[in-house]
């Protein structure tokens, strides 16, 4: 789904940054297995999952608990989109059910769906197979559990952050289906003509208009007319809102006068799919199709002067058609045929300053440019084949070899991806993986439309390699190591001070990252499960016009994450999350200078970008579980504490807005990554 950015970012991330200060606040080669019917398994959740359901500090949200696995961190904070092996978070893809996901995660931290919906979830890091087009980092494929056929149960979830209903059941034999919706509790922490106050009880300048507020819905419907067909109906949706006034007392204000007044920030999609599954001896085939349609605006600058202020807003359709063939020619050779076509149509209407910057740029506000007014209308379609040959060569040795066509009618671009796995197994305990393949992704549409991008603008493309080794040892006990190393060409190079600014946008930056990952993990065996990932890892950018590397701006060396679950007794669980990792790069402030548009207005002078580093993050997330009776229903009470330790991790520096009164006075203002310490109550009953 497409979002505000580049030029459109700025304010949305001032306006739920600052009302998120005020709230209490292993991939591997798989061999595809061609079943005659789906099983009753589909209806349930994996372990993998239920692990990270469970896991202290998610909050029951098995999405957000991939914080958790090695390689991934938050870009920029804890409530950051997921950055993962050293890629942007732009650089992801998310599916659901096969189909294109709107987005999965809230932006106020949680993800879009309901924890009894998950039947399975795979993160693949690097260097996956052909059926994955246009993508260049992570892909996080959800799976959503089938309906159960049973009598008609109803779930009713409530905890401080969010409360919802799920109802599933049977309808007939061969038809069941369920039904999901949750809402934000945030709203309840808020009174609406409230100014925030900052840690020190000082007054912000930021009025609560309305809260930040967010909700979801899932349904599926599943219809078996025998056992060789099943057909999926599904249907998903969120939103998020929030809307503040900045006063003249907001740093938002201060650095950006014209921004003055009330701010409104809404996004949302909707999606519905329908697939067909059919089972046969030798191979099975799915097709599906689906609609998804979203909208994104951000509203600002509304003075009480009464004027209109600034606006950006996106309005998004897409339709996917994909088909997927898994044929088993015999014992030893499977052929996966995956086809997929998308008509998108984006409309953008603005009326706003001109931002031209990328990643790269350590703060978009230096690169203001000139006030934009226009709408436009972008119609493309993409194109993707491909075709993977598994190879069982020998008892011991497997490869995977396929290639992948893929075509974006936007840029008029063409590409050949050719994609390795091969997959040794040493002994029935030990594996060796290696994977290599060539990957690309269209740029993000405002970097390629007229006025606000540049529509010469090519592709970005990467190359990714790795090699791990499994090994499994007695008593549910295993690890693995994975060595990974990625380029990444063609990234967009913001042009301000060069001759050729008119164009704003090149393709003039280069990336590598690379690392290792370690994983120990313990199924769960007398009473108790965790693991323990350790990832050690660098990503950097070249400026290709200087011919300057720099790190990343979410490069995060070393990262460690234990998790550890125990069974006490039949109703009472109890588990901690530790977390420690780098500081993430930033870029030091070191001057202040008078803001040219406005007199006795200061802005920061910036040194080398992202030449220092934060402190250390670290953070202890421990979680409680009881099994209870509610008068005669099953019912489970959780009670969690987020950063029980009360670290106080930074993540973001700017200069006090309000203490600057001459370019003498360099008074820096830290804020931490999102919360203290964070107490929460969920309870849940069935009937």
């Amino acid at each position: 789904m497409l979002k505000l950015e580049p030029a459109f970012k700025l304010s949305a991330i001032a306006l739920t940054f600052a009302l998120a200060q005020g709230a209490y606040a292993q991939e591997q080669v798989e061999k595809i297995e061609v079943v005659h019917k789906r099983s009753s398994i589909l209806s349930e959740i994996t372990e993998n999952s239920e692990k990270l359901i469970a896991m202290p500090g998610a909050l029951g949200d098995p999405l957000q608990a991939v914080f958790a696995l090695p390689g991934v961190v938050a870009a920029g904070g804890s409530m950051a989109a997921p950055a993962v092996r050293g890629s942007s978070p732009s650089d992801n893809s998310f599916e659901v059910d096969f189909m294109p996901a709107g987005y999965i995660f809230h932006d106020f931290g949680n993800s879009i769906f309901n924890k009894h919906l998950l039947q399975d979830f795979q993160l693949y890091s690097a260097a996956y197979g052909p059926s994955y087009a246009n993508v260049t980092g992570a892909v996080f494929d959800v799976t959503l559990r089938n309906p159960r056929h049973q009598n008609v149960k109803t779930i009713v979830d409530m905890s401080m952050f969010n409360s919802g209903v799920f109802v599933e059941g049977a309808i007939s034999d061969n038809l069941a289906f369920y039904l999901s919706g949750r809402k934000s509790m945030l709203p309840l922490f808020f009174s609406k003509g409230e100014e925030l106050e900052d840690e020190d009880g000082e007054k912000t300048g930021v009025v609560i208009n309305d809260a930040p507020d967010d909700n979801d819905y899932q349904g599926k419907l599943v219809w078996e007319p025998n056992g060789n067909n099943q057909f999926s109906l599904s249907f998903t949706g969120a939103n998020d809102s929030a809307a503040a006034n900045f006063n003249e007392r907001a740093e938002l204000s201060l650095k950006n006068p014209e921004y003055q007044g009330d701010a409104i920030f809404k996004r949302g999609f909707n999606s519905q799919s329908l697939i067909w599954d059919h089972f046969a001896d030798d191979y099975q085939f799915k097709l599906g199709v689906g609609g998804l349609s979203g909208d994104e605006r951000l509203e600002y600058g509304k003075a009480a002067t009464g004027t209109d202020g600034f606006y950006q807003d996106v309005k998004n359709k897409q339709v996917s058609l994909k088909g997927r063939l898994n044929y088993r020619l015999n014992r030893r050779h499977h052929l996966v045929v995956d086809a997929a076509y998308y008509d998108q149509q984006v409309n953008v209407d603005y009326d706003m300053f001109l931002y031209t910057c990328t990643e790269l740029d350590p703060d978009c506000d230096l690169n203001k440019g000139e006030r934009i007014k226009d709408q436009r209308k972008v119609d493309f379609a993409s194109q993707m084949l491909s075709v993977a040959h598994i190879w069982q060569l020998s008892e011991a040795l497997e490869s995977e070899l396929g290639v992948q066509w893929h075509r974006n009618d936007l840029t008029d671009e063409n590409f050949v991806n050719p994609r390795l796995a091969l997959r040794y197994q040493l002994d029935d305990s030990n594996r060796i993986n290696f994977k290599a393949g060539r990957y690309n992704r269209m740029q993000d549409i405002p970097y390629l439309m007229e006025e606000i991008g540049n529509p010469q603008l090519k592709s970005q493309t990467s190359m990714h390699t790795s090699l791990g080794f499994e090994q499994d040892l007695a008593d549910e006990w295993s690890w693995s190591l994975e060595t990974y190393y990625k380029t990444m060409d063609k990234l967009p190079l913001a042009l301000n001070g060069y001759a050729d600014a008119d164009k704003l946008y090149s393709n003039e930056v280069e990336g590598r990252a690379y690392g290792v990952d370690l994983m120990i993990n313990k199924n769960r065996t007398e009473d108790w499960y965790g693991w323990l990932s350790v990832s050690y890892g660098k990503s950097e950018r070249t400026d290709l016009r200087t011919d300057i590397t720099r790190d990343y701006y979410a490069d995060t060396p070393l990262v460690i994450n234990a998790v550890f679950n125990y069974q006490i007794n039949e109703r009472w669980n109890a588990g901690f999350n530790l977390t420690a990792r780098s500081g993430q790069a930033y870029t030091p402030i070191v001057g202040v200078k008078h803001n040219p548009d406005f007199e006795g207005r200061f802005l920061p002078v910036y040194g080398d970008p992202f030449s220092e580093r934060f402190d250390t993050y670290g953070r202890l997330d421990v979680r409680l579980e009881r099994k209870v009776d509610f008068f005669g229903l099953d019912a489970k009470l959780v009670m969690e504490v987020m950063n029980i330790l009360g670290v106080e991790n930074i993540s973001h520096v700017d200069l006090d807005y309000r203490k600057v009164k001459s370019t003498s006075d360099l008074i820096i203002k830290e804020e931490e990554d999102d919360f203290g310490i964070r107490p929460s109550v969920g309870f849940s009953v069935t009937f």
